[in-house]
């Protein structure tokens, strides 16, 4: 029997070849689904599996008739017919359907998921997703769609560095959040240590150049 858990999975694993073949309004159906199906995972077993169901159905039905018909006779194999709630494929999971659908985060799969997990356990603030937040702070959106502000970015409460705002801003934190806080929370051998622990040391001057050779803006006023 076919789990349709297992089968978002193996969309996740192919969404990069999936996606621009997937019609427009087949897209927009399928994020409130993914959006719910996040919410009950792990809650409701019965009622994630009737979602997947509906996004799956939502994806073949977007798709040319030639690529779903493959998918549809793939899907008969043995490997999308793993009857755990969690299943993977090739190391992808449901989970990252929904990252990379509802989210747009591409920090999904056995590459890059161990690096995402490694940044959300950072200390963080959790914003609400209607909050207007800076765009020149990192925000971090986690498997459960909650969005997270690493704490290194705040002096105090929720006053930022100065000069964090300007290393993100030269990162360009809004359109790569993640790379920013790989940047900042990562092991650097021009400092000896990770960016985010030089905070509050002096060393504004010195991060800031190197945030600004990083992304070739040296030399720029």
């Amino acid at each position: 029997m076919v789990n349709a858990v297992a089968l978002l999975a193996g969309f996740a694993a192919s969404w990069s070849r999936l996606s621009p073949l997937l019609d427009p309004g087949a897209r927009r159906a399928l994020v409130p689904i993914l959006a719910e199906f996040r919410t009950v995972a792990g809650a409701d077993e019965a009622d994630a599996r009737t979602l997947a169901a509906r996004a799956v159905a939502t994806v073949l039905d977007g798709l040319p008739a030639d690529e779903a018909e493959r998918l549809r006779a793939d899907a008969q194999g043995a490997r999308f017919s793993d009857a755990s709630p969690d299943p993977r494929h090739d190391g992808y999971s449901a989970a990252d359907l929904c990252l990379l659908v509802v989210d747009r985060n591409p920090m999904v799969g056995p590459l890059l998921g161990p690096i995402r997990e490694r940044l959300l356990a950072a200390p963080a603030v959790v914003r609400p997703v209607w909050e207007e937040i800076d765009p020149r702070l990192v925000v971090l959106t986690g498997p459960d769609g909650r969005r997270r502000l690493p704490a290194f970015q705040f002096e105090a409460a929720l006053m930022p560095w100065a000069v964090v705002l300007d290393v993100n801003a030269a990162l360009r934190a809004d359109a790569d959040p993640w790379g920013a806080a790989d940047w900042w929370l990562s092991g650097h051998s021009l400092f000896g240590a990770a960016p985010a622990e030089l905070l509050g040391r002096g060393r504004d001057a010195e991060l800031l150049g190197a945030a600004r050779a990083l992304a070739g803006l040296d030399g720029e006023e």
